[in-house]
């Protein structure tokens, strides 16, 4: 079934990329000559200028050190690299200088997020109603449905942006979104960034933001990294900010197997943060890059002196514009003792009294096609495997499989509504195995 899916969306791939190579003049072909369009301006009156020199900028009034338009090159700030094409849940609203902007001297303060609202339907067993977790699939049971309308993804953000006395761009930020405990408020982003520097939290440096899926779910396929966690970075970028190279020291939350927590058997320890680092490469239309992990895992059995064991792992992701309005993304991810980072243990017991780092293998691919100016598609295809060890129990996760395929609408820049269809397979390491089939509707609102 999960080989039908892919030879599926193999196919769909390729009548995309040939209906946007005839719609569409060659790449190499020059541009069409068209009637220049009025200056963008700011709420304020303030014009849109282009890129240029941060450290000479005397006031806001030369916004191009807190907002640089250059969609794919970002500028200024780390996070604002590669925006997408059409509407995105996984960035930060596009357009900086629109909307409910207040700005004042050397500093400007937008509010942004969205409402969205889901109405789900899963017509097998899963475990996680309000998003899709194929490892939430409970093997072997009953029959059953379920419907869920909740409203949780909606989300709320505080973008603060300001220069100092010398010039340099500041930055800070806080989002949150409403899955916490009991529709709580639960936050998402919250760091500052000065001067190549982010402290607080945010996206890990082992994620490739640009390169997620674009899904209506909230947590997308079982093998890109969407974890956010505290962390001191640093950033350099060079050559026209076509490269860049980022380090960091993050939390570490390392996780260990369920069989160790159940029987309580001792506890997992953290004793060093974990240290990221990553390189990449920004091309006119294309993104690739490369992250690195590595970590010490502790584990301090009942009783007895903590144990410790190195892990780290490799992240190749990308994404790739095949057309103006047709991007194909996708990553795999190789690791030991870094399954915490997809919600999944890290270790586990070998035997009594002995304990290993899991391997895991996992790889995703998709899609994004913007048909007009008002109607998208994303179609993500992903596997991931787990080499389980002796002394996990039967019911452990060995291999987890996803799909999902969404028709997204948005009307006017202020709303949206969608439908996705999303199938998942959760195998155990007793070679039992389960799938779920979703189908969910959502609609939303966007503050500008």
């Amino acid at each position: 079934m999960f080989d039908l899916r892919v030879a599926l969306s193999c196919w769909i791939a390729l009548l995309v990329y040939v209906t946007t190579s005839l719609a569409q003049p060659p790449l190499g072909a020059e541009p069409v000559e068209q009637a220049a369009l009025p200056q963008e301006t700011f709420p304020s009156g303030l014009p849109s200028y282009g890129y240029s020199d941060m450290s000479s900028m005397s006031s806001l009034a030369d916004m191009s050190g807190i907002d640089a338009p250059r969609s794919f090159v970002g500028g200024a700030f780390s996070e604002t690299d590669a925006l997408s094409m059409g509407l995105n849940f996984n960035e930060f609203p596009k357009s900086y200088r629109n909307g409910l902007l207040i700005t004042k001297d050397r500093w400007a303060v937008k509010i942004g997020g969205y409402v969205k609202a889901d109405l789900i339907h899963d017509f097998d067993p899963i475990d996680s109603t309000d998003f899709f977790d194929p490892s939430t699939i409970p093997v072997g049971s009953l029959d059953r449905s379920n419907t869920r309308f909740h409203a949780r993804q909606t989300r709320m953000n505080l973008d603060a942006r300001w220069l100092n006395e010398s010039g340099i761009p500041l930055r800070f930020m806080i989002e949150g979104d409403f899955y916490g405990q009991g529709n709580t408020f639960r936050l998402r982003h919250a760091y500052g960034e000065y001067n190549r520097w982010i402290v607080g939290q945010t996206w890990t440096t082992f994620t490739h933001r640009a390169a997620l899926p674009n899904t209506l779910d909230n947590v997308g396929d079982v093998a890109s990294i969407g974890r956010r966690q505290a962390q001191l970075r640093h950033t350099r970028k060079w050559y026209d900010d076509r490269w860049s190279w980022s380090t960091a020291v993050e939390n570490p939350n390392v996780q260990p197997d369920e069989f160790l927590i159940q029987n309580d058997l001792g506890s997992a320890r953290n004793p060093l943060p974990d240290l990221v680092t990553r390189i990449r490469y920004t091309g006119d239309r294309s993104q690739i890059q490369l992250a690195a992990l590595g970590r010490q895992l502790a584990y301090e059995p009942t009783g007895q002196p903590v144990r410790t064991a190195p892990g780290g792992g490799l992240n190749g992701t990308f994404f790739y514009d095949i057309a103006k309005r047709c991007r194909t993304y996708g990553g795999v991810l190789w690791g030991r003792g870094i399954g915490s980072y997809r919600d999944l243990p890290d270790y586990a017991l070998v035997s009594t009294n002995q304990g290993r780092a899991l391997d895991s293998l996992a790889w995703y691919s998709g899609l994004t096609h913007q048909w007009t100016d008002k109607w998208s598609t994303n179609l993500t295809v992903s596997e991931g495997t787990v080499s389980n060890l002796s002394g996990q129990s039967l019911d452990s996760i060995h291999r987890l499989q996803y799909f999902a395929v969404n028709l997204i609408w948005q009307p006017n820049p202020y709303s949206f509504a969608g439908a996705e269809y999303l199938w998942g397979s959760r195998g155990n390491y007793s070679g039992d195995e389960s799938d779920a089939n979703r189908f969910m509707i959502s609609f939303g609102f966007l503050l500008p």
